[in-house]
């Protein structure tokens, strides 16, 4: 049997599946629901995120703050032992699951 050597920072299908679905759902949806709630009149609830997008404006701020979390989460990724690795980004794909059923109830309720 040849044994093949891996590297620290072996990607996997899980890994992969895992930082596509963050990316959709962490960063596309959520993007696109707040941008979404806050054109038909919702306001921005998260004060770290108000103050970013009066401050620089909408996607500039939703940009910077997206990013700053993924290079996070990333970060984490990498130090994690390989049988772990997985659970960061799937994780985040969760958290933006969560996010964006929610902005959606929200605009929903709001554009009604």
């Amino acid at each position: 049997m040849i044994a093949t050597q891996s590297t620290a920072l072996d990607v996997d299908r899980r890994d992969r599946l895992g930082w596509l679905a963050a990316v959709a759902l962490f960063v596309g949806g959520d993007m696109v629901t707040t941008a979404g709630g806050l054109a038909v009149g919702a306001v921005e609830s998260n004060p770290v995120a108000l103050t970013a997008i009066e401050t620089v404006g909408l996607w500039p701020a939703m940009l910077l703050l997206k990013a700053t979390v993924l290079g996070l989460v990333g970060l984490l990724w990498a130090c994690s032992a390989q049988r772990y690795r997985a659970a960061a980004p799937v994780t985040l794909a969760c958290w933006g699951a969560a996010v964006v059923a929610n902005n959606s109830l929200i605009v929903a309720e709001v554009a009604a």
